[in-house]
C-alpha cells in the first residue's frame, strides 16, 4: 500500500472519530451547568435527626482475644472502626428511629481464632448507651456500648 493511500485511510478515520465524539458529546448532559443544579447529597445531613446526635462518638465491643470491635461516627456523614481483626469505613445516616450504614469498605485480613461480624452491617439501633447492630435482613449480629 503506498504512503499517500496509508495517509489518506487514517486521516479519514481520525474524521470519523471526531465525528462520532462531537455527536455523542452532544447527548451527554453536562452535571456543572447552571440548568442542572447539584443533587443535595442525603448525608449532608446525617447529624440532622435526634437518633444522629446520640451516635456521634466511639462505641466498642467486647475484645475477643487482644482487641475488640470499635465504631467511631462523626457528624460529616462517616464512620471508621475495625472488627477487632480488619478496619472498615463507610457512610451512615441516622432518622428519629435506626441508623443506615452505605458504602461500606472493609479490609480482608485472615485473623486466625476470630469471629467477625461487623463486615455484615446494614442498620443499627441506639437504646441508653448500647448500639445495636443489625445485618440486612434484620437480625441482630452484636452490640458495643459508648465510650
Amino acid at each position: 500500500m503506498s504512503m499517500r493511500r496509508r495517509a489518506a485511510r487514517c486521516a479519514g478515520g481520525t474524521a470519523v472519530a471526531g465525528v462520532l465524539l462531537v455527536l455523542l458529546t452532544g447527548c451527554v448532559p453536562s452535571l456543572n451547568t447552571p440548568d442542572a443544579p447539584d443533587a443535595p447529597d442525603a448525608r449532608d445531613d446525617a447529624a440532622d435527626s435526634a437518633l444522629a446526635s446520640e451516635v456521634l462518638g466511639t462505641w466498642a465491643g467486647q475484645a475477643e482475644g487482644d482487641a475488640a470491635p470499635e465504631l467511631t461516627f462523626v457528624d460529616d456523614g462517616t464512620f471508621s472502626g475495625t472488627d477487632g481483626c480488619n478496619r472498615l469505613a463507610g457512610r451512615w445516616e441516622a432518622d428519629d428511629a435506626e441508623i443506615e450504614f452505605d458504602d461500606v469498605a472493609i479490609t480482608q485480613m485472615a485473623c486466625s481464632g476470630f469471629t467477625s461480624w461487623l463486615d455484615r452491617l446494614d442498620t443499627a439501633s441506639v437504646s441508653g448507651n448500647t448500639l445495636t447492630v443489625f445485618d440486612d435482613p434484620g437480625a441482630e449480629i452484636g452490640t458495643l456500648t459508648r465510650s
